[in-house]
C-alpha cells in the first residue's frame, strides 16, 4: 500500500511540473499583471467565434476596470479587420496573454488576416474551448472570458482632427468599442 501511495505522489508531483500547466480559475481582482504593460508593451489576442467558425488578432488598444457594477475589459476592433465579424456575430470574446517568448507569433497574428488562412495553425498554436465554447489557448499564461455588455463604433466627428487623419492616412477602417463583462479568468 506504501508503494502504491508513493507511486501516486510521484506521478502527481511530475504531472504538476509538466510544461503544460492547468488553468487556475482566480477573480478579476487577483491579476497580477499590469494592465498598461499588458496591453501596450506584451500586446495581447482577442478571439471571437466558436469551434469551427472563429478567428483572432493581436490587439495593443484595450481597457480593464469596472463599468455598471461589473469588472469589464473594452476591446477596439477596426471595420476592416476579418475579426470584426466575429466581434458582431457573438455575444463572448476573449482575451489571451502570452509568455514573451511568443511576440512573433503574436506579430504574425496581426499580420495575416483570418480571411487568408488559418492563423491558429500558421502561428502553431493550440486552441482550447472554455465551457461557454469560446477559444482559449494552451500556450497563454492568462485567459479571460467576456460577455458583450456593449458595442459602437466611434464617430469620427467627435474624435480630434489628428486621429481623422490618422483613419484617413491609414486607410483604416474606423474602429469599434466593444466593453464585455468579465465572466471568467484563468491562469497557469
Amino acid at each position: 500500500m506504501k508503494k502504491i501511495i508513493n507511486v501516486l505522489l510521484i506521478a502527481i508531483t511530475i504531472m504538476s511540473c509538466g510544461k503544460n500547466k492547468t488553468w487556475q480559475e482566480i477573480a478579476p481582482t487577483d491579476i497580477e499583471l499590469n494592465p498598461l504593460q499588458m496591453i501596450d508593451e506584451d500586446w495581447l489576442e482577442v478571439s471571437a467565434g466558436k469551434e469551427g467558425n472563429m478567428n483572432l488578432m493581436t490587439i495593443s488598444w484595450g481597457g480593464i476596470g469596472e463599468l455598471w457594477g461589473k469588472p469589464v475589459f473594452t476591446v477596439y476592433v477596426s471595420t476592416s479587420r476579418y475579426t470584426h465579424k466575429f466581434m458582431e456575430e457573438n455575444d463572448y470574446f476573449t482575451i489571451t496573454h502570452f509568455p514573451a517568448s511568443f511576440r512573433d507569433k503574436l506579430s504574425y497574428l496581426g499580420r495575416i488576416s483570418g480571411r487568408d488562412e488559418d492563423k491558429v495553425a500558421g502561428a502553431g498554436l493550440t486552441v482550447e474551448f472554455t465551457e461557454l465554447g469560446n477559444p482559449i489557448y494552451a500556450e497563454a499564461d492568462l485567459a479571460i472570458e467576456c460577455k458583450k455588455l456593449y458595442g459602437q463604433q466611434f464617430d469620427p466627428n467627435l474624435m480630434p482632427a489628428e486621429q481623422r487623419a490618422w483613419y484617413e492616412r491609414t486607410g483604416l477602417g474606423i474602429h469599434y468599442m466593444y466593453i464585455g463583462e468579465i465572466l471568467h479568468v484563468w491562469k497557469k
